[in-house]
């Protein structure tokens, strides 16, 4: 009996956490698509606890230029996605899609249209975007 009880736990608690790797599933397809990809950018910056070496933060950056298709794509997945996330704002401007983004248990993804220029500022353009995922343990990750 205890260990029918041990194996129904040990499976809740692995339910748990692949339903926190699935939860952005169609986000993480797209950005391990975008990693092979000659038509974007990609930045990954990494933060490790000084200590114990144990990963604290990791930004991926990439940066898509000309390439509408794409920019449609990651707006299907961010769509696609939505129902798990913790939090979700959607910002418009003349009624056209300018910003996502999405907090997730264990990532945070926002995504821009536009190209960014020399000084951060997002100008507005077809086919160009920005997406960012921000990944950290939770007890790193507030939800306001």
């Amino acid at each position: 009996m205890k260990k029918n009880v041990f194996i129904i736990m040990l499976l809740f608690v692995m339910s748990i956490f692949s339903m926190e790797l699935v939860a952005q599933e169609n986000l993480n397809a797209l950005v391990k698509k975008c990693e092979t990809m000659s038509a974007v950018d990609v930045n990954v910056m990494s933060t490790k606890n000084p200590e114990t070496k144990e990963l604290e933060r990791e930004i991926f950056s990439i940066n898509i230029k000309e390439n509408p298709s794409l920019v449609n794509e990651f707006i299907a997945a961010f769509k696609k996605d939505e129902i798990n996330a913790l939090k979700v704002i959607e910002d418009k401007k003349g009624g056209k899609l300018s910003s996502l983004f999405y907090q997730f248990e264990n990532a945070t993804y926002s995504f821009q249209l536009g190209e960014r220029d020399k000084f951060g500022s997002t100008v507005e353009r077809d086919g160009f975007a920005y997406f960012s995922r921000i990944t950290a343990p939770r007890s790193n990750i507030t939800l306001k």
